[in-house]
C-alpha cells in the first residue's frame, strides 16, 4: 500500500500511469480493431507485441518508483570503515563523505551515487542503482510509441475511406505525435548509449570539469 500511495502522491508518475493505461486500453485496441479482418499473423504479432511491451513498461516504471540512488551513511561505524579516503569526496551541504562521481541534487536535497541527472518526468534522480532500469523503461516507451505510430499509419493508409472526419483527424494527430515522440526518444537513447560506452554521465558530459573525479581520468 505504501508504494501505491507513493505513486498517487507523485503527480508526474501518476500521469504516466494514466497516460499509458489510456494508450493501452483505449487507443491501441481501438486502432487494433481495424486490423481484425486482416491476416491472422499480423493480428497475432501486433496483439502479442502490444501486451508484452505494455507489461514491461509498467514493470520498469514500478521499479523506478521503488529504487533510488541516494547515498547515505547509516551510522558512525560505517564512516570509520571508509579507509580509502582518496576515493571519496566531501559534500558541504550533506556534511558527509561520498564516493567520487556522486553529486548533490538540489531538487532531492540528497547526494546521489554516480548521478546522471534529475529526471523531472519521474521526480527523482537517475544514478548508479536505477540507471539500468531507467534505460530499459525508455526502451519500452520507445517500443510502445513506435508500435502506436505503426498502428496509426496502418489504419490511416488502409482505412482512410471508412473513417469519419473526426476519427481521421484523431488518427492523423496521433500518427504525428507518436512519430515525433518516437524520433525524439530514439535520438535520446542514442545519446545515452554514447554516454554509457564512454563511461560518462550526463552531468560529466555537460560539465567537463566533473570528469576529473570520474573513472574516465582515473581508471
Amino acid at each position: 500500500m505504501d508504494k501505491f500511495y507513493a505513486i498517487i502522491n507523485n503527480i508526474q508518475i501518476s500521469f504516466q500511469v494514466l497516460l499509458w493505461a489510456c494508450v493501452f486500453f483505449w487507443i491501441d485496441f481501438d486502432i487494433f480493431t481495424y486490423i481484425l479482418n486482416d491476416y491472422f499473423i499480423i493480428k497475432s504479432i501486433f496483439g502479442i507485441s502490444l501486451i508484452i511491451c505494455h507489461l514491461y513498461l509498467f514493470v520498469y516504471l514500478y521499479r523506478l518508483v521503488k529504487v533510488d540512488s541516494i547515498y547515505k551513511i547509516d551510522n558512525d561505524k560505517e564512516l570509520e570503515n571508509i579507509s580509502e579516503k582518496h576515493d571519496f569526496t566531501s559534500c558541504k551541504k550533506c556534511n558527509l563523505f561520498r564516493p567520487k562521481r556522486s553529486h548533490h541534487c538540489r531538487y532531492c536535497n540528497k547526494c546521489i551515487l554516480d548521478m546522471d541527472h534529475h529526471c523531472f518526468t519521474l521526480n527523482k534522480c537517475i544514478g548508479k542503482n536505477n540507471y539500468n532500469i531507467y534505460i530499459k523503461y525508455l526502451i519500452f516507451v520507445e517500443l510502445n510509441t513506435s508500435l502506436l505510430f505503426g498502428l496509426c499509419l496502418y489504419v490511416c493508409y488502409n482505412y482512410y475511406a471508412e473513417l469519419s472526419l473526426y476519427a481521421l483527424i484523431k488518427y492523423v494527430l496521433l500518427c504525428i505525435a507518436s512519430f515525433l515522440g518516437s524520433t525524439t526518444l530514439y535520438f535520446y537513447l542514442l545519446f545515452q548509449a554514447f554516454l554509457y560506452f564512454s563511461n560518462m554521465t550526463t552531468l560529466e558530459f555537460i560539465y567537463p570539469k566533473l570528469r576529473i573525479n570520474s573513472h574516465i581520468l582515473n581508471p
